[in-house]
């Protein structure tokens, strides 16, 4: 598994040093669980996430990396209160549906896969008191997204969109057993996007000529 790691890790290098295009991102947003756990009460919790992307290759499709951590963190109450610190690190496919993704706008689809890795926050009721903290197994999940992206100001970009994360999480008072904890997540980021080689003649040539019918 860490060879097969590795080697994911190095092809993405790769194409990222040789892309024609470079597009670094900043988010945050507010998520929405979708939990199903009876312990849990199947309850939808809302808190917000902050993470960043770094992708690369052709103007329309890039591969990329992607992190992401809690700013706030779900709580459920019940017998106890039960809070869930998360991480996310992974790997994602962008397609940015637009004649020139660089400069205009355009509607974005991303599909990834990576680890979610949790933490398990036990309080005792009603004094609050953390009774247990549980670093759960991390796990395998994945996340798909819809979302719009248009210039502020030439290579700087607003996104929103809409990302669904599917993952299942480790019952942290029974063994051997999982639940969905998958979320809803809507986010909005600043990005940058870089272009180079025969991509930046493309657009050099294509806005320069939008400039001399405009009379520029």
């Amino acid at each position: 598994m860490k060879k097969a790691i590795l080697t994911i890790i190095f092809l993405t290098t790769f194409f990222l040093l040789h892309a024609q295009q470079l597009m670094f991102e900043v988010y945050s947003g507010i998520n929405a669980t979708a939990y199903d756990s009876d312990i849990l009460n199947n309850e939808t919790k809302w808190y917000p996430p902050i993470g960043f992307r770094i992708a690369g290759g052709h103007e329309h499709v890039q591969l990329g990396i992607e992190y992401r951590k809690n700013i706030d963190h779900p709580v459920f109450d019940g017998i106890q209160r039960i809070e869930f610190e998360e991480t996310y690190q992974g790997l994602f496919l962008r397609g940015n549906f637009s004649s020139l993704p660089a400069y205009r706008f355009g509607l974005v689809l991303k599909a990834g896969a990576g680890y979610y890795e949790a933490r398990q926050n036990n309080y005792s009721l009603p004094s609050e008191t953390l009774e247990q903290s549980l670093d759960l197994e991390r796990q395998l999940g994945y996340n798909a997204g819809i979302g719009v992206s248009a210039p502020i100001y030439t290579l700087l970009h607003w996104e929103i969109g809409y990302q669904f994360n599917f993952v299942e999480r480790p019952d942290a008072l029974a063994s051997d057993v999982t639940y969905r904890a998958s979320y809803h997540s809507f986010q909005m980021g600043l990005s940058l996007n870089l272009v180079f080689g025969n991509t930046a003649k493309k657009c050099r040539r294509v806005m320069g000529g939008n400039r001399s019918k405009k009379g520029w």
